[in-house]
């Protein structure tokens, strides 16, 4: 699954609008939606900051970091 389609999924489960993601994150609406839409990807400090407005679990944040291609980042250094 890509990023941009996880994401959607995620905030959908948890019934929030882009812009009210965007007031969790600090991260404004144009570039969640870009980011949505797949017309850029995200760095890994947004991804981040995605997975805790979110509220996913640390696993759900290493998915999150795997999905954007940031895998590598974290493994072993907890």
């Amino acid at each position: 699954m890509e990023f941009a389609s996880k994401l959607k999924e995620l905030r959908q489960q948890r019934d929030l609008s882009l812009r009210k993601l965007g007031e969790k994150t600090g991260i404004s609406y144009s570039i969640l939606n870009s980011i949505e839409n797949g017309r850029i990807h995200p760095s890994r400090d947004i991804v981040i900051s995605l997975a805790y407005a979110l509220k996913v679990e640390h696993n759900g944040e290493r998915e999150l970091l795997a999905i954007a291609g940031y895998a590598s980042d974290r493994e072993g250094n907890e």
